[in-house]
């Protein structure tokens, strides 16, 4: 039987608990900027080391404060179609190819990825031989495929079979 002394400890009980996270500061917003590709810097998927290659870079902030980089468009895309991925990622970040140059990408030329857009299905290569050409403007993207062909897509559009068709292109590049 419920006495009121008992009722009272535990109600006592439960308003303290519910008290005890009052006084604390909320928690700081992250702040989730492009980094430079520093010399060194390796692949958070293949493990290779980003400057020695060309074409468009990646980066992601996640929600724990870490930058991973990718020496790829297609190796950001490995990472980000990951189902735990998903929940992790605050921000992606990709080169804008149509304002630096391919073989040496500038770190002042990150944006976000979500923005980009994407040609695929071009000979030009990357640090994983075929890879996703990023711009920041339908235009750009427009006058890349002009001169080396290739599908325009948007970020949303990207998904395991196109990653999986540049995969295979690569394969065959190869053989």
């Amino acid at each position: 039987m419920l006495t009121r002394r008992k009722f009272i400890i535990v109600m006592g009980g439960v308003t303290l608990a519910g008290l005890a996270g009052c006084g604390q500061e909320a928690p700081q917003a992250l702040v989730c900027t492009p980094q430079p590709i520093e010399p060194g810097d390796e692949c958070a998927v293949c493990g290779m080391f980003i400057r020695e290659y060309p074409g468009p870079k990646a980066q992601v902030c996640t929600r724990s404060g870490q930058v991973l980089k990718f020496c790829s468009t297609s190796d950001l895309f490995v990472w980000l179609l990951q189902p735990d991925s998903a929940p992790q990622r605050l921000k992606a970040y990709v080169h804008d190819m149509g304002i630096t140059d391919w073989d040496s990408p500038s770190d002042d030329a990150f944006m976000e990825a979500e923005l980009a857009f994407y040609v695929t299905d071009h000979p030009v290569m990357g640090a994983m031989g075929p890879t996703l050409a990023t711009f920041g403007s339908e235009a750009e993207a427009r006058a890349f495929m002009a001169e080396h062909q290739g599908q325009l897509l948007a970020y949303d559009e990207i998904d395991v079979a196109v990653i999986n068709d540049l995969a295979r292109a690569h394969i065959r590049r190869t053989l």
